[in-house]
């Protein structure tokens, strides 16, 4: 049994590599040969062990195709056109193709949406009506399936970042002279020209306050300038946690932090896996979507953001710290179990142990 797996991995951003990691541990043993598309097949096998192909060779994935018994998409947010038209057409490309070639096609634990373009919509709505297998990882995108015109079987799951496991025991907590780490994962939002004044306030007010604020980069091409120009605001010497080997080495850190303010979803799943309640900025429905499901405050609107919000709404978050952590860790377990259900029903689809 062979499975091409496709995605926006070996690209340089943790959250997308941590759902192939997370998919890749929990197919161990199955038999299954895995193979992903990936923007760097070299890096990504020394550091996952997945055998990759150049995402963007079409002859490439037309061979590997042929040779295979499925194409999987494996977590992620695929059918969505925020990122831009051109994305929601390479996805849904793979689809067509591979459902010419006679192949059965499985989108697992996806994140559906915004689509807001009449050619997104038509892409997504005429690739959904091909597709042999469908979870969502949130109700808000088993909505947006449905509006596309999607009338098949569909689960609500959880996404697979939430079966990863750490490197390493993470160990004892990290501080500064004293001072409580408080990781801070920021990432640029079209429109919102200020963000790196205010995280770069919103760090001046921790460390006033005896935090030491931890910089995340989580997409190595999207997240650096924004950190670096924050850093730079912070007096340029501000810590950062950034190319790691593997994202079970950026979950086990993370472990080791005492508090997480979080932009990227894939940064809030990892602290909230690790038992810390994140404070998380919504600037997609997805951020939303996953506060509700796991429990967590609501998150701070990206539109208006301050320092000073910010640091209330923490402030807020670190006086509930012991009641909030309780809500969470029951919700945890849930969101485990919900997340090892796609790997369950493929292995079931597939006839896999």
């Amino acid at each position: 049994m062979k499975l091409l797996l496709a995605g926006y991995y070996g690209c340089g951003n943790v959250g997308d590599d941590a759902l192939l990691q997370a998919f890749y541990q929990e197919m161990a043993g199955t038999g299954a040969r895995i193979v992903a598309m990936a923007g760097n097949p070299e890096r990504l096998q020394r550091a996952i062990g997945v055998p990759g192909i150049p995402r963007r060779d079409m002859n490439y994935f037309t061979k590997e195709l042929e040779s295979s018994d499925a194409l999987v998409f494996a977590g992620g947010g695929i059918l969505q056109d925020a990122t831009s038209y051109f994305s929601i057409r390479y996805y849904t490309g793979l689809i067509q193709k591979a459902k010419k070639m006679k192949k059965p096609v499985f989108l697992l634990a996806q994140g559906i949406g915004p689509v807001t373009s009449m050619l997104g919509k038509s892409a997504a709505s005429a690739a959904l009506k091909q597709v042999d297998l469908l979870t969502v990882r949130d109700p808000h995108s088993a909505n947006v399936a449905r509006q596309l015109g999607y009338r098949g079987p569909l689960e609500v799951t959880a996404d697979l970042a939430w079966l990863l496991q750490p490197s390493q025991h993470p160990g004892t907590e990290f501080n500064v002279a004293g001072m409580q780490a408080v990781a801070v994962s920021a990432r640029p939002v079209k429109g919102q020209k200020d963000l790196a004044k205010t995280f770069g306030d919103f760090a001046q007010m921790l460390f006033r306050n005896q935090f030491v604020p931890v910089l995340l980069e989580m997409d190595t091409e999207m997240d650096r300038k924004l950190l670096d120009e924050i850093a730079k605001l912070h007096g340029g010497r501000c810590p950062d946690i950034r190319n790691l080997h593997t994202p079970s080495e950026m979950l086990a850190r993370i472990a080791r932090t005492h508090a997480m303010v979080a932009m990227r979803l894939h940064a809030g799943i990892f602290a909230a896996k690790s038992g810390i309640v994140p404070l998380m900025i919504a600037y997609d429905p997805k951020v939303v979507a996953f506060c509700d499901q796991a429990g967590l405050p609501s998150p701070v609107p990206v539109q208006g953001l301050s320092a000073q919000r910010l640091w209330d709404a923490f402030s807020n978050l670190e006086r509930d710290r012991a009641s909030l952590t309780s809500r969470m860790q029951e919700k945890t377990a849930e969101m485990v179990a919900l997340a090892r259900r796609n790997v369950d029903i493929l292995k079931a689809r597939l006839n896999l142990s």
